[in-house]
This record gives structure tokens, C-alpha cells and sequence, in this order.
């Protein structure tokens, strides 16, 4: 009994240092203060930051369960049809909880890997192999699936939370799966089918879970040991995997049914090879692609946040010497298949790596070329197949000491090269900045890299390298609208508006019906005084996108220009009603209440502001202006310090909160507010040093009225 004891003992200390080196590796690789600076990065900002969905309380059910992920209707034609409500509902709730930082969004990405981590190390535990070492196979797979930098896209791109909630109930569902290998368990086909159907709301990839549980059961019964004839018996009558099949169809057809039947339409620029014309292409460049995919696992040093434009040429020919890498993939998936008996390890890995990636496998039409994240779940298969055959070849070299020796140094060389590796592209997704570049030393020729670069460039003022890297994406990719659009938005702003329409209009020419485009086009035209004609761009842009509360707000500006102020509010107030995170639409309505001296509307009305963005400060800004005029100097004073609070550098903020002193007869805070607007901005502060000079005099008249 005593050795018993001391064997559990042994069994549970070794699981848990087992446990702990894991879970290290993963803080090693992700965290230890990677994840400080972090900021929300490429689609973090679609999905998570302008998403009104995930950042706006209280929660709207409605919303989430209707919208895409991306938060356009998924009824849209616009909408990209990635139906996944529980995935943006975790946003919401964190959102709600902790607020909007990319920081604590990470962490949370990273402990679900940790998780994803033990339980595939718990799973390979579980399996019956004989051919070689099931302990060590499970270890070093999970280390591997742990350090792999292939991951960094889904751990350090918060929207890679879909593949990590994917992950973790795919992996259930194995252990699952496993647990019950041999018995006839109703409830475990249900709760399979069940988890299945709350993955596909976390990510739809899910949706092949099923198949995967039906191969891992296949394996772990043993029914490979079968005859052919008897095994496909097994699989037209085992009750379970009829089940399986029948569930699989019935979520599918929901899920289809929920997006009325309707496919997203991508463009081009997204997906060059779904939109090539020629059969032999596509599909010669999807074999391609899936050879490419196999080798950013197997050698990840090319990657890149973007794999459209430019980074993979089309396999236009059969005689195309890539295609050598295809004929090599289905030579392994061939001999693994005249093997499996023998193998069988093998062929589970080649199946749990094949199976999650089928979506994304080109059978469907999806909006991209190649998405890192995407192959965080087929890794799975792809860690299991890799050390299969290393653990196959290290024990057949039982008594080669030193094939045994280097065999063991190359994989601790191949485990530090990983984790530095997932080290540095996980600081790469920091920030947009070192993500781009990083991205430009891969694909120097990706159209889309130079367009995200040109467009960091204008956020952040360097205009130069804004027009630069704009002139580039296009002379890659001459049709690239969004690049045209931007540009001439870009020469508007510079004044060089001539210029600015023709690359607009270029951007029509290529996508007729591109709504912003067509807003953009409107205003150029504005500024150019041809307010019919951007009149006529207005409502095209409102014709292809009916609910388009920018371009409301832009015809409440032209209407503003042409003095017509009834219609200019009109056009504001309907702008906000669409979409109430607007702050220059409520800033234009408060203002002209604020002019026409109607101050209890202005009040009302910025409470409703307020409401949707509680620290805009234009918004605080003019109801503090209103407050003083109507003599509310406590309240005024308290707005007015907390938007010099949000931005101390402004000079119209002390200026204003001087104008307020001097009417509350406090003299020494007026002079003080008046002198620290003018030591901001002298050139600019002209009221305030006017003001001060008037407040100075009669001080001076006053202290010469005393003395007399």
C-alpha cells in the first residue's frame, strides 16, 4: 500500500511539474511584460474599437445576435457573414467591466492558450498509442503547441479570441470523445453536438468538430485494425457518427438559415485567387496555398499580419515549380495512408490537422489568402504528427547513444529557437507600427501592407510617408480604390483640391458604387463651392448605403455653407439619431443652439451627448460656454476644469475659463487663466490677451480711484 501511495504521489508531482513548465513556456513566450504598450492593433479596431456592439452600454442583445463580427448587419450586403455573437459578447463584458484596453484583453487571450495548452497535454495522455512513448509524446507536443510562434496572430491579436474559444471546446470535445471510446454514451454524442453548436457561435470553424470526434473515436476503438470492408461497416452504422452527421447538417443549415442563405461578397483585393477567372488557376494556386500554410507551421519565420496583394504570385501553370511542394504534401498524406495501420498516430495528426483547416481550405470563398490565425486549431494536428514521427525516430534509435544524444539537442536547439521566435512576433503585435513593418520585410510587394502604413502615416501626421506609401500601394495595384479614395482625401486636405477629386473619381471608376467614396467625392466638391454637384454625390453615396449617418453630417455641412440652418440641423439631428457616437455632429447642433442663443436646448441636448460620449470635450466644452452665459458659474467652472484636465494644452479652454472669472467678478483666477492661455499659444490667444489688457486697466483705474 505504501509504494502504491508513493507512486500517486510520484504520478501527481510529475503531472504538476509537467503542468508548470507548460504554462511557463506560454508566460515566456507572451508574457513577462510582453504585454505592456500594448495597443489594439489591424482588426482589433474594426472589431473591437469602432464596434458599437462591443463599446456601447447597455448591452444590445438584439445587436449582437444580428450583426456580423465586424458589427455590420448580418442581413448586409456589406457583411462579411462571420456570425460570431459569443465572441463579441465576450468583448462586450469585458468592455463593461474593465473598459476598453488592449492590455487585459491579451492577458485574457494569453490564459486561454495556457488552457488550450493543458488540455491538448491532457488529451495525448489519454490516447492508446504503443509504437512509442505516450508520455513524452504528450509533453513535447504541448511544449510545441505552447512555443509555436504560428500562434502569435491568435494569442496576440485580440481578435483571435474566436480560435482560442474554438480551440478550447474542440479540445473538450476530444476529451470527451476519448473518455467514452468504447461505450455506447447517448449523453456524450449530445454534449458533443451541443459544445459543437456553441463553438460555431464563437467561431464557425467549429462547425467540423464533429468529424474530428468521429476520428479521434475511430483511433482510439482501434477500428483501423479492421478490415477495409468491416471498418466501412462501422462507419455507415455506428449510431454515434450517424448522429454526428445528421447534427453537423442541421447546425449548418440553422447557421445558414440565420444568414437567409446569403454568401459574403469579398472583394478582390481580399482574396486575388477566388476572383480569378480561370479554373486551372484557382485551383492550382489553392493547392499552393495549402502547402503554404503547412509551411509557416513547419518553418515560421515568413510571417505576415496580411497575406493578400503581392505575397503569393498565382500558379498560372502546371509546369510551375512550386507545385513540387503539393506533389510532396499528398506523397506523405499517400504513403500515410498505405501506413496507417502501422502509423496510426500519424494519421491522426494528418486528420486533426486537415479537418479544422477544411473551412478555410478554399472549398468556400473566404476574404483572405492566408490567415495565421486560422491554423491555431489545425496545429493541434500538425504538434501530434510532428513529434509522432520525431518520438518514431528517436526510439528506433534505442541503441544509437549518439543519434539519441543529437536528437535530443536539436529539439532543446528547435524549442529556444521557437520561443525566441514567438517572443519577437508577439512584440511585433504591440503596436500597428512595428506590425507593418515587420509585414513590409515579408511582402514588400503587398499593396495592402503599404495602404495600412500610409494610412498609420496620416493618423499620426507624417504626411510624407502617407503620400509615399499611398502612390506605392496604387502603382502595385492601380485598382486598389480604397488607396485612390484615401489619397484624395489626403491632397483635400492640403488644399489641392483638383487633385484630390481625380483620384476620388478614379476610386468610382473602379467600384462605381463605393458609398464613402462618393461622400469624399461631395465634399471636395463642396469646398470647391459646386454645391449642386456635391448635392449629387451625397445621395449616391446615401443611395448605396441608405443609413450612412457621416454623410448626413457632411449635408448638414453644405447646407451650413449655403446658410440654409434649419435644413443644416435637420440633417445633424438625423445624423446622430443614426449613429450617436458622433461628436462634430453634436458639437455643430449644440454650437448653432448656442448662436441663435436657444441655451435650454443647447442644455438639453447636450445631456443627450453626453449620454453616448461622456468625455467628448467639444461637448463639454460649449455646455460649459452655455452654463456661463446663463450665469451657472459653479457648474461652468467644474466642465471647464475637467476638459482642461483631458487636454491641459489648450488655449481656447483657459481663455474661456478667463472670460468666465472676469463675468464672475473673480479678478486674480481671470488674470491668471487669461496669462497661462497666452504662455500656450500667444500668436492665437488675441481675446484672452485683450481681455487681460482691459482687466488690467481697470484695475489700474480702480487703484488710482482709491488712492484719490
Amino acid at each position: 500500500m505504501l509504494s502504491v501511495g508513493l507512486i500517486g504521489q510520484s504520478t501527481a508531482l510529475h503531472s504538476m511539474v509537467c503542468q508548470s513548465i507548460l504554462v511557463l513556456m506560454c508566460l515566456i513566450c507572451y508574457g513577462c511584460g510582453g504585454l505592456s504598450g500594448s495597443e489594439f492593433v489591424f482588426d482589433d479596431t474594426v472589431a473591437i474599437v469602432k464596434n458599437k456592439d462591443v463599446n456601447a452600454l447597455p448591452t444590445n442583445w438584439t445587436a449582437i445576435f444580428t450583426h456580423d463580427f465586424w458589427g455590420a448587419s448580418l442581413l448586409s450586403s456589406d457583411s462579411h457573414k462571420s456570425f460570431r455573437p459569443l465572441t463579441t459578447l465576450m468583448f462586450h463584458c469585458e468592455y463593461a467591466l474593465l473598459g476598453l484596453t488592449a492590455a487585459h484583453m491579451k492577458f485574457l487571450n494569453l490564459l486561454l492558450h495556457c488552457v488550450n495548452t493543458l488540455l491538448l497535454w491532457r488529451l495525448v495522455r489519454s490516447l492508446y498509442v504503443v509504437e512509442i512513448n505516450g508520455e513524452r509524446w504528450a509533453i513535447i507536443s504541448a511544449a510545441l503547441f505552447a512555443a509555436h510562434p504560428i500562434h502569435t496572430e491568435a494569442v496576440s491579436g485580440i481578435v483571435g479570441r474566436a480560435e482560442l474559444m474554438f480551440g478550447m471546446i474542440h479540445l473538450l470535445c476530444l476529451l470527451l470523445t476519448v473518455a467514452n471510446a468504447g461505450k455506447h454514451s447517448p449523453h456524450s454524442t449530445c454534449l458533443i453536438l451541443s459544445l459543437t453548436a456553441v463553438g460555431m457561435l464563437f467561431k464557425e470553424s467549429a462547425v467540423t468538430i464533429p468529424m474530428s470526434c468521429v476520428l479521434m473515436d475511430y483511433f482510439q476503438n482501434g477500428y483501423y485494425h479492421l478490415p477495409l470492408k468491416d471498418q466501412g461497416k462501422i462507419l455507415r452504422t455506428r449510431i454515434s457518427y450517424i448522429v454526428y452527421i445528421l447534427g453537423t447538417s442541421a447546425l449548418l443549415t440553422a447557421r445558414l438559415w440565420w444568414q437567409n442563405f446569403e454568401s459574403p461578397k469579398f472583394k478582390e483585393v481580399d482574396n486575388p485567387i477566388a476572383h480569378n477567372d480561370h479554373i486551372l488557376t484557382r485551383v492550382l494556386s489553392q493547392q499552393y496555398l495549402l502547402v503554404m500554410n503547412i509551411w509557416l507551421m513547419l518553418c515560421p519565420h515568413w510571417l505576415c499580419y496580411d497575406w493578400a496583394l503581392g505575397c503569393v504570385k498565382l500558379v498560372t501553370s502546371i509546369w510551375d515549380l512550386r507545385l513540387q511542394g503539393v506533389i510532396g504534401f499528398y506523397s506523405i498524406l499517400l504513403t500515410a495512408l498505405m501506413n496507417f495501420r502501422r502509423l496510426p498516430g500519424m494519421m491522426l495528426g494528418l486528420g486533426l490537422m486537415i479537418i479544422p483547416f477544411l473551412p478555410a481550405s478554399g472549398i468556400i470563398r473566404v476574404g483572405f489568402v492566408i490567415a495565421e490565425r486560422t491554423l491555431y486549431v489545425p496545429s493541434i494536428g500538425f504538434c501530434l504528427l510532428s513529434i509522432y514521427g520525431f518520438l518514431y525516430w528517436y526510439d528506433y534509435n534505442l541503441h544509437k547513444t549518439f543519434w539519441r544524444t543529437l536528437l535530443q539537442a536539436m529539439l532543446m536547439l528547435l524549442f529556444a529557437v521557437m520561443m525566441v521566435r514567438t517572443r519577437q512576433r508577439a512584440n511585433d503585435w504591440l503596436n500597428e507600427d512595428q506590425l507593418f513593418k515587420s509585414a513590409l520585410e515579408v511582402c514588400p510587394d503587398n499593396a495592402k501592407v503599404h495602404y495600412n502604413i500610409a494610412r498609420l502615416a496620416t493618423d499620426t501626421g507624417n504626411n510624407t510617408k502617407a503620400f509615399q506609401h499611398y502612390h506605392y500601394a496604387i502603382e502595385l495595384y492601380p485598382e486598389y480604390e480604397a488607396a485612390l479614395m484615401n489619397l484624395g482625401n489626403l491632397y483635400r486636405e492640403h488644399g489641392q483640391l483638383q487633385t484630390a477629386e481625380k483620384y476620388i473619381r478614379m476610386a468610382l471608376q473602379v467600384f462605381p458604387a463605393f458609398p464613402a467614396a462618393w461622400m469624399n467625392l461631395g465634399i471636395v466638391q463642396s469646398a470647391q463651392r459646386k454645391y449642386d454637384q456635391a448635392k449629387i454625390s451625397y445621395d449616391k453615396a446615401l443611395k448605396y448605403r441608405a443609413n450612412f449617418a457621416v454623410c448626413y453630417y457632411n449635408i448638414g455641412n453644405l447646407y451650413l455653407e449655403q446658410k440654409l440652418y434649419a435644413e443644416a440641423l435637420h440633417h445633424w439631428q438625423h445624423s446622430v439619431t443614426l449613429n450617436p457616437r458622433q461628436p462634430k455632429a453634436w458639437a455643430n447642433i449644440l454650437t448653432m443652439l448656442d448662436n441663435r442663443s436657444l441655451y435650454d436646448d443647447a442644455l438639453r441636448i447636450s445631456d443627450q451627448a453626453l449620454r453616448h460620449l461622456p468625455n467628448e470635450m467639444s461637448i463639454l466644452f460649449i455646455r460649459a460656454n452655455v452654463l456661463g452665459k446663463l450665469k451657472h458659474y459653479v457648474e461652468a467652472e467644474t466642465l471647464y476644469k475637467r476638459v482642461i484636465q483631458l487636454d491641459p494644452h489648450n488655449m481656447l479652454y483657459y481663455s474661456n475659463l478667463g472670460v468666465l472669472y472676469h463675468r464672475w467678478d473673480k479678478v486674480q483666477e481671470a488674470i491668471e487663466a487669461y496669462r497661462t492661455a497666452i504662455s500656450i499659444n500667444g500668436s492665437r490667444a488675441t481675446t484672452a490677451r485683450e481681455n487681460l489688457s482691459k482687466l488690467l486697466k481697470r484695475l489700474e483705474r480702480e487703484a488710482q480711484v482709491n488712492e484719490s
